[in-house]
């Protein structure tokens, strides 16, 4: 599986660019959250023991993502038109990923 896929950073790294979209296979950051433009965004990311909601909108040829309903990326591209979304954990010696209330809408 390659290409763009929207970030769930862990707390552990401490640089809160969730909401970034990370090309897997496809060139590593494509939209990673470190300009001081996306600092509202870092911020809203709630930490350790608190849930967060992470917003993804794949239309056409833009992607927009938001966190805690505070606009992250935008990002435009003529490459990936079309695909599929799935849920990935990386691999690691430790830590726990939950998922709730999930949805999905399909855009008209």
């Amino acid at each position: 599986v390659f290409g763009p896929q929207a970030e769930m950073e862990a707390y552990s790294k401490e640089r809160y660019w969730s909401g970034g979209i990370y090309g897997q296979s496809a060139g590593g950051w494509i939209y990673p959250m470190w300009l001081e433009a996306h600092e509202q965004a870092r911020t809203a990311m709630k930490r350790k023991g608190e849930w967060n909601r992470l917003t993804i909108q794949a239309k056409g040829d833009t992607m927009k993502t938001w966190l805690n309903g505070v606009p992250a990326a935008h990002w435009k591209t003529d490459q990936y038109k079309q695909g599929f979304f799935s849920l990935q954990i990386h691999s690691g010696r430790e830590g726990t990923v939950l998922f709730r209330n999930l949805k999905v809408k399909e855009l008209k």
